[in-house]
C-alpha cells in the first residue's frame, strides 16, 4: 500500500474527516487522494485511507488503509456530505474487534 496521488490541498468534510486533493487543472481525484480521520463503515474506527485509483462508478473510489499492519482494501463513498471508507467483505475480519 502506498500513496498514489499527491495530497496538497486540504478539504474538511462534514463528518470531521480531512481530505487532501492534488489541486491544479487536471485534478481528477478530488479530495480523496488522502483522507485522515476517515470513519470506517460499521465500526467506531477512524483511520487514514488513500485512493488507489480513479472512480470506477459515480458512487465509489477504490481505496485502502492499514490496521495493525494489515492491508485493508475497500472504497470511499459519500453519505450526507461526509466521506466513509467501506472495506471489501474479504477484509471485514481485520476491522472487527
Amino acid at each position: 500500500m502506498g500513496q498514489k496521488f499527491i495530497a496538497r490541498e486540504p478539504f474538511q468534510f462534514s463528518n470531521g474527516a480531512i481530505g487532501y486533493r492534488p489541486g491544479g487543472p487536471f485534478d481528477t481525484i478530488g479530495p480523496f487522494a488522502k483522507v485522515k480521520n476517515c470513519p470506517i463503515e460499521g465500526t467506531m474506527l477512524r483511520l487514514t485511507a488513500y485512493a488507489t485509483g480513479h472512480a470506477d462508478t459515480f458512487f465509489s473510489i477504490p481505496a485502502c488503509t492499514r490496521r495493525r499492519g494489515k492491508y485493508i482494501g475497500g472504497y470511499f463513498t459519500n453519505n450526507d456530505g461526509g466521506v466513509y471508507f467501506v472495506p471489501y467483505d474479504r477484509f471485514r475480519h481485520l476491522i472487527e474487534e
